[in-house]
């Protein structure tokens, strides 16, 4: 069974930790965020692949991250993934640390919040083989940039729009692009929404996917863009519960018209 007792329990127990942090804001100095959740989605062909898939492909991700800023200006956070597609039964994907600093900061008074980090991934062999996992190599290479603008009324943020670019590099393959724009809003700290629309470009040489030949897309030339609404309520000292739904608006080379639906525990502590 995919979702079974001891699983979850090794899971949480493993706190050096879907998504490394995106946002150019940091957290408070010693305050970990540990964010959990699960991600649904399912589709039903490959553009561009040779041979299309005999039936739909439905995935589940169970993913897990925890972040650290030891200093006002640094922050370290590290995730694992774990998943379950028709191509492989419930396994290790991936496990990433990334590292960021931050050069300006609006909330102490810049125009801009401005932040710059490295990160690298290891994923698994058999992930690699799976259309549905969508990185590059055995060991991804990730350099990134995000800007962003808060705008305050009282105590609070209300709203904020950021962006992030991205340029990666495998242990085989091409180049990669990545874009991510972003606009949130804040009522009091309690609700919290989000509109996200972010797409990549890989820069491999082959031009048709073979998925029983597959391994990874450091190799693909692919495109793809994505759309994401996220609504959080906060449960008091409790942390915040999220859901998302996301959709894939353009593919080439690359699994479309995918449907994603996350939910999401983010927790707030320090010793």
């Amino acid at each position: 069974m995919f979702f079974r007792g001891s699983i979850f329990f090794l899971l949480l127990i493993h706190l050096s930790l879907s998504g490394l942090e995106k946002q150019p804001w940091f957290g408070d100095v010693f305050e970990f965020h540990f964010l959990s959740g699960y991600t649904y989605s399912r589709f039903r062909k490959v553009e561009g692949a040779i041979d299309q898939l005999t039936r739909a492909s439905n995935d589940h991700l169970l993913f897990a991250d925890l972040e650290l800023s030891p200093s006002p200006h640094l922050s370290i956070d590290s995730e694992i993934e774990f998943t379950d597609t028709p191509r492989q039964s419930f396994s290790f994907r991936s496990y990433a640390l990334q590292g960021r600093y931050l050069w300006l900061d609006d909330i102490v008074g810049d125009p801009i919040t401005l932040a710059t980090g490295l990160n690298g991934r290891f994923t698994s062999s058999r992930s690699l083989k799976d259309v549905s996992s969508p990185y590059h190599g055995n060991v991804d290479f990730e350099a990134n940039v995000a800007i962003g603008k808060e705008f305050d009324q009282g105590g609070y943020w209300r709203f904020r729009i950021w962006g992030m670019g991205v340029i990666g590099l495998a242990n085989k393959g091409s180049p990669w692009f990545e874009g991510l724009l972003a606009i949130e809003g804040n009522y009091d700290d309690d609700h919290k929404w989000g509109l996200f629309l972010d797409g990549g470009h890989g820069y491999g040489r082959k031009t048709q996917i073979d998925i029983s030949n597959f391994y990874g897309y450091g190799q693909v030339r692919y495109k793809y863009i994505d759309i994401t609404g996220r609504y959080g309520v906060r449960l008091g000292v409790w942390g915040t519960l999220r859901f998302e739904y996301t959709r894939r608006l353009l593919a080439k080379l690359y699994p479309e018209k995918v449907n994603f639906f996350t939910i999401s525990y983010l927790l707030p502590f320090s010793f």
